[in-house]
């Protein structure tokens, strides 16, 4: 075995002797570590010159993570005041909040009515909107009642085109217009 020097570590290591003439490192890490091209840039806090590596460089601005709290320090806080409850709160300036609180965000979620036709009824539910039939008044038990589209188009969820029926109720409208139906 014969011996060379790592570019990189500058330690000797074994070498086969036909590779004495082509080898550069001792391990493939000392090979990555010494192909990164590496950067000076100011930090933007402190003005201090620190190194990296050319990967970050639109990415390195701080010299220290103590230099970058400050920075975030340094853009400070705005007041917001919450959608849903209206209660003032302080947030980042890039974070763009509506809600003070995931309370809040779950809260309002349930006020806007946007259901697909296939969640129509859970929505109706979740706001206690199912009670009883319109037409007939059932109102036991509750797990049969159903939600009618007044205008036959299930893509209008609006609630004054909703109606909760009954499935008798529901059958004899959607049959209604049969000659054998009565």
């Amino acid at each position: 075995m014969a011996q060379a020097t790592c570019l990189h570590c500058n330690e000797l290591y074994n070498v086969r002797p036909y590779m004495i003439s082509t080898t550069k490192y001792c391990s493939r890490r000392c090979m990555a570590l010494n192909v990164r091209i590496r950067l000076s840039t100011p930090c933007e806090v402190c003005g201090t010159v620190f190194e990296h590596i050319s990967s970050r460089a639109n990415k390195a601005k701080y010299c220290s993570r103590k230099c970058y709290y400050k920075a975030q320090h340094l853009k400070g806080t705005v007041i917001h005041n919450c959608v849903h409850c209206g209660k003032e709160f302080k947030s980042a300036p890039s974070h763009k909040r509506k809600y003070c609180s995931r309370t809040c965000i779950s809260k309002s979620s349930k006020d806007t009515w946007n259901p697909a036709f296939s969640t129509i009824r859970k929505a109706m539910a979740a706001r206690g909107l199912i009670n009883a039939c319109a037409r007939c008044g059932l109102s036991e038990p509750k797990e049969i009642l159903g939600v009618h589209h007044k205008d036959r188009n299930r893509k209008n969820n609006n609630l004054e085109n909703l109606e909760v029926v009954c499935p008798n109720c529901h059958s004899k409208e959607h049959l209604k217009h049969l000659p054998q139906s009565g």
